[in-house]
């Protein structure tokens, strides 16, 4: 590459806006911020039409245009797998996708493999010296093995970035299987260097393949952007707001819970409660009943990213949980959720349910940007709780979190992409 060129990137993003997905706001910000600092950026995803739910008010087309982004739309390859994240054609009826998703399970298979084809085929036309990284984010994993196809064929190095593990990854050990491990190792060597959201995450995969391969950290973040909303949503008590999925047994809601009810008879100087926004309604009333605290609980549906952002911005304290159990494995230690970032972002004091040791309780007691507590340490969190609530603290706009912000994170990456392509690429295997 001549060093007057801008370097160019082709990023492979099965989860981009408008889905719904958190991997798409990481992809998505990989792609903006190094557009923006001088990359040319092209984006192979799936084609904004075919996703079932998407994100309301996100016009993708103009947003890529107005940052200098191309896109390579896909067809949504493998949509009766996907349950329910595309729209299936018409002449596949929900029946058939269900039976398919079923086989699927049932033959370990993943179901976003048959994409590999699609992105291949989308980038067809490029010829080698086009392209000087692709890039492939995941999950899900067969993005690695169509990265590596790609970059072979155009001779450009290839970038793994590891959202979650893969055949490590604590909470699916049906991908840790000998067929899975012989191709993740045999793609790590293909590759030209790995990103990962966590130093533990790091360990791991370098412990497990070796560390031939140059891995850096870049964590998730927040996109200052999305925060430049005026509105508010006003709370008439001390909301504490959680927005996403829970994943039983790992990730539930009943420590949260049972801390938030213990707070209340502590004496906070106004009702302490918990502003529920997402779709998993019959957990968190389950939960709240077990845990007699149906009283401090709002549920408040399933709503845009937007209007979440919103309320993470307008209440005082944000929670995340990582995992309940105390104690982790490294590999449970290194998971550092997108949705700790929405938190920071929005300035809000977070309240982290995560092992002591792991990365993301590391991260938020030596930023600055909350507290962080074991899923059995309910009466240290409602104490917590209950002292933000009586000695509320100013904001301060430019908040402890700031490194996280994606502008920062995207110099970092651009960094390294550099330094990897002033390295030779990986020998071709035999």
């Amino acid at each position: 590459m001549h060093c007057s060129c801008p370097p160019r990137l082709l990023l492979l993003a099965y989860p981009f806006p408008p889905s719904r997905a958190i991997g798409a706001v990481r992809c998505w910000n990989i792609a903006k911020q190094l557009a923006r600092i001088g990359w040319q950026v092209q984006v192979v995803t799936i084609g904004a039409r075919h996703i079932a739910h998407p994100e309301p008010g996100i016009d993708i087309e103009k947003a890529c245009r107005q940052e200098g982004i191309h896109l390579r739309n896909t067809p949504a390859a493998g949509r009766l797998l996907m349950g329910g994240w595309f729209k299936l054609a018409g002449y596949q009826p929900t029946l058939l996708a269900r039976l398919a998703r079923k086989a699927a399970t049932r033959l370990k298979l993943d179901p976003a493999a048959p994409w590999i084809g699609a992105a291949v085929n989308a980038c067809a036309d490029l010829c080698p010296g086009q392209t000087d990284v692709v890039l492939a984010s995941g999950p899900p994993y067969p993005a690695f093995a169509a990265a590596v196809q790609i970059a072979r064929r155009l001779q450009a190095h290839a970038v793994l970035d590891y959202r979650d593990l893969w055949t490590g990854n604590p909470h699916y050990r049906h991908y840790a299987n000998v067929r899975n491990h012989t191709k993740e190792k045999r793609l790590l060597a293909a590759a030209s260097a790995l990103t990962v959201v966590s130093s533990a995450m790091a360990q791991s995969l370098t412990h497990t393949f070796g560390a031939g391969t140059p891995i850096t950290t870049i964590t998730n973040g927040y996109d200052p952007d999305e925060y430049q909303a005026t509105s508010e949503v006003i709370f008439p008590d001390y909301a504490v707001v959680y927005a996403g999925r829970f994943y039983p047994p790992h990730r539930v809601a009943a420590p949260l819970l049972t801390a938030i009810a213990h707070a209340n008879t502590l004496g906070p100087s106004r009702p302490i409660r918990l502003y529920y926004y997402g779709n998993d309604h019959a957990h968190v009333n389950e939960a709240a009943a077990k845990t007699n605290a149906r009283n401090w609980l709002k549920y408040q549906g399933n709503t845009s990213r937007a209007h979440v952002l919103v309320a993470l911005k307008s209440a005082p304290v944000g929670a995340v949980i990582t995992t309940v159990h105390p104690t982790a494995s490294t590999e449970e230690q290194g998971i550092l959720t997108g949705k700790l970032f929405e938190v920071v972002g929005a300035g809000s004091r977070v309240l982290l349910i995560a092992p002591a040791h792991s990365d993301a309780a590391i991260l938020v007691n030596s930023s600055g940007v909350g507290a962080a507590f074991a899923g059995d340490q309910i009466e240290p969190m409602a104490r917590w709780l209950v002292q933000q609530c009586n000695d509320p603290k100013p904001r301060d706009p430019a908040h402890s979190g700031a490194a996280f912000a994606w502008p920062n994170l995207a110099q970092r990456l651009d960094e390294f992409l550099r330094g990897v392509l002033a390295r030779p690429l990986p020998p071709t295997p035999c």
